[in-house]
């Protein structure tokens, strides 16, 4: 009658001599410092950890620190909403980046801006669309987050701001 083996003994037979190329372990490296970032500024944005605590946790990473740091500042700026509050982002790059909160401010500023003025333009077009088909009147207000366009716009502005926010020093 034969051994019953576990799966997890077949495996481990099957890839004894094998191990992980350079880049491989690389990548499994990033990876796991991008995993940890994202949960950083996860837990930092929902008021669960500390800045200071981020810090500690970026003083400890030794070697790994200027990829963490990049990695946790991307998270951070691409978390970010023109129009609402992001005081929590905008504290946190300013202590990543040391490009100064007014920069940073005015960055996300000038993004909002493009965007009130690009939604505007789109107002004015559904309505535009709406008195074509017969629909018009003072209480007309057209949805214009209903619309695709305004979509790939918002996704558009929203793109510029986090990379131009990606490339603070």
């Amino acid at each position: 009658m034969g051994k019953i083996r576990s799966t997890l003994d077949i495996v481990m037979e099957r890839t004894r001599g094998m191990s992980m190329s350079r880049e491989d372990r690389d990548r499994l490296h990033e990876k796991e410092l991008s995993d940890t970032a994202r949960a950083w500024a996860q837990k930092y944005l929902d008021g669960r950890m500390a800045w200071e605590e981020v810090e500690t946790r970026l003083d400890a990473a030794g070697g790994d620190k200027p990829l963490l740091s990049a990695l946790l500042k991307g998270e951070l700026a691409s978390d970010i909403r023109p129009g609402v509050d992001n005081a929590r982002h905008v504290h946190a790059l300013d202590r990543l980046s040391m490009a100064g909160r007014d920069r940073i401010m005015a960055i996300i500023g000038d993004h909002e801006q493009a965007l009130n003025s690009r939604t505007a333009q789109r107002l004015e077009l559904l309505r535009a669309r709406l008195e074509d088909e017969g629909i018009r009147g003072t209480s007309v207000i057209p949805n214009v987050e209903q619309d695709p366009s305004w979509q790939d716009i918002v996704r558009e502005v929203q793109g510029h701001l986090t990379a131009e926010l990606h490339a603070l020093s």
